[in-house]
């Protein structure tokens, strides 16, 4: 599992496993929920898009993985929970961090061309593969 300090679900899953609340920085973005949406690619994907890639002959010069799907700051913290058994949980609110888009979310319209790459793992199953 990723542990960087900057990546959301292994933050959450290490706060949880201290008995520490999860943070949301920022509930005010023009979002349906007002957190932050991403692009959550599995591992496995990326790792498999990196194979099919150095099996191919031609290729652009620049492509994005990822799933083209984003989910919420606050989706991600309840399909955590929800993965680890935990109901009632509470996510402390906090001031955005500077920088931070509302959303990022891949283009992956030419990795589906160019390769036919499609991320096989959502954002639900690589959470599920964790517990």
């Amino acid at each position: 599992m990723d542990n960087s300090v900057q990546n959301l679900v292994p933050i959450l899953i290490n706060n949880l496993k201290k008995g520490k609340p999860p943070v949301i920085f920022g509930t005010d973005y023009s979002t349906p929920d007002g957190t932050c949406i991403r692009d959550y690619v599995d591992v496995r994907d990326v790792a498999r898009a990196h194979l099919i890639a150095a099996a191919s002959t031609v290729l652009p010069v620049v492509m994005n993985v990822g799933t083209g799907r984003g989910a919420s700051v606050r989706e991600v913290i309840k399909l955590i929970c929800d993965a680890a058994g935990l109901y009632g949980v509470t996510a402390i609110k906090s001031e955005r961090r500077s920088g931070d888009p509302a959303f990022l979310c891949a283009d992956v319209a030419l990795i589906n061309k160019a390769i036919q790459f499609e991320a096989y793992y959502s954002i639900e199953s690589s959470i599920k593969t964790l517990f």
